[in-house]
């Protein structure tokens, strides 16, 4: 078929494109045609202008600009923006407490829609398209991500105590059902199931949490040995280690995502690779609260997938992957005195194309391929820090940050544009946080 009898909605030309394909092709001088939510070709400017410009509807000059598909967040708590900052300097178990005291008293469905609007604002302003969000009441994460237009991964969450969403067990298995038939073939919202851990979900609220994983085909993301505590209270509880213990209950597989596993020792590493699930590193989060940091190289000796994250805005303070993929490409190699143990191309390909596989959708997004969903980002080049631009992983890597990102697009839709979203009133969400704030200060 001659694409080019066929007007696209958006064209962009004249960028430099990092596809994030297997082969890491970059094209200057590139172009990406869109039609609808999809990528319809990718190539020179030369070949897409003649194909496409008499018959776009917009076109996007990307001269001076990085074009490159959206960064994928594979770990986050967006409501948790509420309470970015009151938790400092406390180890994890302490803030863990105090969190859980502050969302008794404050998380309901309308402040967590305000906490998750806050959250995807956040990241789509700093070129992040997609997150996997372990937040309380799913619904709402849901409602906000449809309404900026997000592309979101979350779903019910188990957890032992019931004091703040006020379900018992039989309630919450309903109501994680209701939530997966809602969203199973939404375009913008993938169901996924969300224990928090071993030690604060018993073995029969896990057993439930991976029935309904099966039943649905979907994800599940439980947090795994954060810290030696952690490792401790489960062996006290169940006389086996994390990973040993979610083995033994069936919850190890393909499609199982474990956050942080600083703690893991080498047997349980082992396991993970033989059960081929995921490791979703989260590194500033862990050294911010003294968690430790992680064993990465080990688990990438093992074969374990990695995948990154930031986690919650109360554990890390900030939701920014360009942070968590340069401190990635960084610490390791000096805890280790290899600077070649993970290259600019390697961290960059964890945070777009391994996200993508790891969350389950690499076929659909994480690369700019005809065929994939239009989830696309533009980055200036032309400022100091980025002049002059050899490698273009390089720069991303280690020189790129949020305040590059000019123009974001998810599922074919412009919703940064010149650094101003263009789906909700920002103005708005701010107050609607800062009144919620001055209410939390109250009693912080």
């Amino acid at each position: 078929m001659n694409q080019s009898n066929h007007p696209v909605d958006v064209l962009i030309l004249g960028g430099l494109v990092v596809t994030m394909d297997a082969p890491g092709t970059v094209i200057e001088d590139g172009a990406v045609a869109i039609r609808g939510s999809d990528i319809v070709d990718v190539g020179l400017t030369s070949a897409l202008s003649r194909r496409y410009q008499e018959n776009a509807h917009q076109v996007i000059d990307a001269g001076g600009r990085i074009v490159m598909p959206g960064l994928v967040n594979a770990q986050t708590r967006g409501a948790e923006t509420l309470f970015r900052g009151l938790l400092d300097d406390l180890p994890v178990e302490s803030s863990e407490e105090r969190l859980a005291e502050l969302e008794t008293e404050f998380a309901n469905p309308e402040s967590a829609r305000t906490g998750a609007l806050l959250a995807y604002a956040q990241m789509i302003r700093g070129g992040t398209t997609t997150a996997l969000d372990a937040s309380w009441f799913p619904e709402s994460s849901a409602e906000a991500a449809k309404e900026i237009g997000f592309r979101l991964v979350t779903g019910p969450t188990w957890f032992d105590s019931s004091t703040i969403d006020g379900l018992g067990s039989v309630e919450r298995n309903q109501q994680g059902r209701e939530f997966m038939q809602q969203y199973r073939r939404d375009p913008l919202v993938t169901p996924c199931v969300l224990p928090h851990s071993a030690y604060t979900v018993s073995p029969s609220q896990l057993e439930q949490a991976r029935a309904l994983a099966e039943e649905f085909g979907c994800l599940i993301s439980i947090k795994v040995a954060e810290t030696q505590v952690e490792v401790g209270k489960v062996f006290e509880q169940y006389r086996r280690r994390p990973a040993e213990h979610l083995d033994r209950l069936g919850m190890l597989g393909p499609r199982t995502l474990l956050t942080h596993c600083v703690h893991l020792d080498r047997g349980e590493i082992d396991m993970l690779s033989d059960r081929r699930g995921v490791i979703v590193h989260c590194p500033v989060s862990n050294l911010k609260q003294g968690s430790g940091i992680a064993p990465l190289p080990g688990w990438r000796r093992a074969g374990v997938r990695v995948g990154l994250g930031t986690d919650g805005a109360a554990s890390s303070s900030d939701l920014d992957m360009w942070w968590s993929l340069r401190m990635t490409g960084i610490l390791h190699k000096g805890v280790h005195l290899d600077p070649a143990l993970i290259t600019s191309r390697e961290v960059v390909s964890m945070a777009t194309r391994g996200n993508a596989a790891a969350l389950g959708k690499g076929d659909e997004i994480g690369s700019i391929e005809t065929g994939k969903r239009a989830d696309i980002i533009l980055l200036r080049i032309d400022q100091p820090h980025g002049v002059p631009l050899y490698d273009a992983y390089s720069y991303l890597a280690y020189s790129a940050g949020r305040g590059d990102v000019e123009t974001v697009m998810i599922h074919g839709q412009i919703v940064l544009q010149n650094g101003q979203l263009a789906t909700v009133d920002e103005t708005e969400t701010l107050a609607e946080a800062r009144a919620l704030a001055d209410k939390i200060r109250a009693v912080a």
